[in-house]
C-alpha cells in the first residue's frame, strides 16, 4: 500500500543504524581519551575519515527515518518539534559542561593538579566567570569535547526548518548542502567561539553537508537507479579502491614509527576535518558502502552480544554520548594519577565502554519493564437498569414493596 503523499511506506528501524551509531559512540569516546592506544582500534589512524563523519551522517539519517515517519503529512509540525528537540540537546551540551567543569575542580583540590582545568579549557570559566558564563549560554565558549552537540543543535533547527519546505525531495537536500558547503569554503564562513580567536572545531556551515547527505540518502535509499549503482560490480571496486587508497594515505605503519613512507600524503593535507573536506566524506561513503554490502540486516552479527551491546548504546544516543564524553574528559585526570602506560588506558577505556554497555542494559530493561506493566484494573462497572421490572428476577412476582434500582 503506497502512502497517501506517494512516497514509500517506511520500513521497521533497521538494527544497522543503532549499532554503528552505537559503536561510534564507543570510537568517540576513545578517540577523545587523551593519547588513548585503544584509538588505534577505531578508524581514525586507518583512514580519511573517522566516527565523527560516521555519527552525523547516522544522525542525519535517522532524523529522515523519523520525520518521513511522523511529518511527512504535516511537514510544518517538524519545526516545532526541531526546535523542542534542540533545546533537550542544549540541556545535555549545559549538563555535560556542569558536570566536566565539577571533575575538573575536584581533582584539582584532591590531586592538587590542575591538569584537567587546562587540559580541557575550564580555567577561563572560573576566573572570568561573568564573561564566559553568557557564551557559555549562547554556545560562544565551547571547550574541548564539547563540540558536537553545539553543532548537533544548529542542525536539528536547520532540517526542521528545510523539511517543512523540502519534504522529502531528496534532490533539494543534496543541492542545499552542496551550495552552503561551497559558499563557506570559498567565503571562510564559520562561527568563532571564546576567545574570539579560536573556531568551532566543527564549522557548521560545512557539516550540513556530512548531515544532509545521511538525510538524503534515507530518502533515496529506495530508488531503483541509486540500488541499481551501488550494486554494480564497478561501483564496488570504486568503493574498494576508496578505502585502500585512504589506508596508504593515513600510513598507520609511519603514525607508529614502523617506517616513514607517506607516498599519498598530500591527500591527509587536504582532508580538512574542521570544513568537512569532500576527500573526507567520499572515504566514509565508500566505507559505509562497503559496510552495508558485508552486514546484511539478516546477518547474525546483530543478534550476537557485541551487536546487542551496540544496538543499544545507539537506541540510547543521546544520554550515552554525553556519558561518553564525561569519560573522555575523566581520562585527563585518570591518566594524570594513575600514569599514562598502555594497561592504564586499555583498563580505562574498556572500563568505560562496559559501563555504556551497563547502562544502556540498563535503560532497555526501564523501557520493557514500563511497557509491560499492567494496567490497573478497573472497577466494574455498576449495571444501570432504567426501569425496576427489569431489576427483578423474571420470576420474582413484582410487589409494591419490591426495591426499585435505578
Amino acid at each position: 500500500m503506497k502512502h497517501p503523499s506517494g512516497a514509500a511506506p517506511v520500513s521497521s528501524r533497521d538494527w544497522r543504524i543503532d549499532f554503528w551509531r552505537g559503536l561510534a559512540i564507543v570510537f568517540i569516546f576513545w578517540n577523545h581519551s587523551v593519547d588513548n592506544v585503544m584509538s588505534w582500534f577505531t578508524t581514525k589512524y586507518v583512514g580519511l575519515s573517522d566516527s565523527a563523519e560516521l555519527f552525523v551522517f547516522l544522525s542525519g539519517f535517522a532524523m529522515a527515518s523519523m520525520f518521513v515517519g511522523k511529518f511527512l503529512d504535516r511537514p510544518v509540525m517538524a519545526i516545532p518539534y526541531a526546535f523542542g528537540r534542540a533545546f533537550t540537546l542544549y540541556l545535555h551540551h549545559i549538563a555535560a559542561f556542569v558536570v566536566i567543569a565539577t571533575l575538573a575542580v575536584l581533582y584539582r583540590e584532591y590531586a592538587g593538579s590542575s591538569v584537567m582545568e587546562r587540559d580541557l579549557f575550564i580555567r577561563p570559566f572560573l576566573v572570568a566567570t561573568e564573561t564566559v558564563l553568557p557564551k557559555l549560554a549562547t554556545l560562544g565558549y565551547l571547550p574541548p569535547l564539547l563540540d558536537i552537540l553545539p553543532l548537533y543543535i544548529i542542525l536539528t533547527l536547520l532540517i526542521g526548518v528545510l523539511f517543512a519546505g523540502f519534504r522529502d525531495r531528496w534532490p533539494f537536500y543534496v543541492a542545499f548542502a552542496a551550495g552552503v558547503w561551497i559558499w563557506a569554503r570559498f567565503s571562510g564562513a564559520t562561527l568563532s567561539s571564546y576567545p574570539d580567536t579560536r573556531l568551532w572545531t566543527f564549522n557548521p556551515f560545512a557539516w550540513q553537508a556530512v548531515f544532509l547527505a545521511g538525510f538524503a540518502t534515507f530518502l533515496a535509499r529506495d530508488e531503483r537507479w541509486l540500488r541499481d549503482v551501488l550494486a554494480a560490480p564497478a561501483t564496488i571496486a570504486l568503493s574498494a579502491t576508496v578505502v585502500i587508497v585512504g589506508f596508504i594515505a593515513a600510513a598507520p605503519w609511519a603514525t607508529l614509527g614502523l617506517y616513514e613512507w607517506r607516498p599519498l600524503r598530500f591527500l591527509t593535507d587536504i582532508a580538512d576535518k574542521a570544513n568537512a573536506s569532500p576527500v573526507r566524506l567520499l572515504h566514509f561513503m565508500a566505507m559505509a558502502h562497503l559496510a552495508s554490502l558485508f552486514v546484511r540486516r539478516e546477518s547474525r552479527l546483530g543478534r550476537s552480544a557485541l551487536g546487542r551491546a551496540m544496538v543499544l548504546i545507539g537506541r540510547k544516543s543521546l544520554p550515552l554520548f554525553v556519558i561518553s564524553t564525561v569519560f573522555a574528559a575523566m581520562s585527563h585526570g585518570v591518566f594524570d594519577w594513575f600514569g599514562h602506560g598502555w594497561p592504564v588506558q586499555v583498563a580505562f577505556s574498556l572500563a568505560g565502554a562496559l559501563v555504556l554497555v551497563a547502562l544502556a542494559y540498563g535503560g532497555e530493561a526501564l523501557r520493557t519493564t514500563k511497557r509491560a506493566a499492567p494496567k490497573p484494573a478497573a472497577a466494574p462497572a455498576k449495571p444501570v437498569v432504567a426501569h425496576a421490572e427489569e431489576a427483578r428476577p423474571a420470576a420474582a412476582p413484582a410487589t409494591p414493596t419490591s426495591p426499585a434500582r435505578n
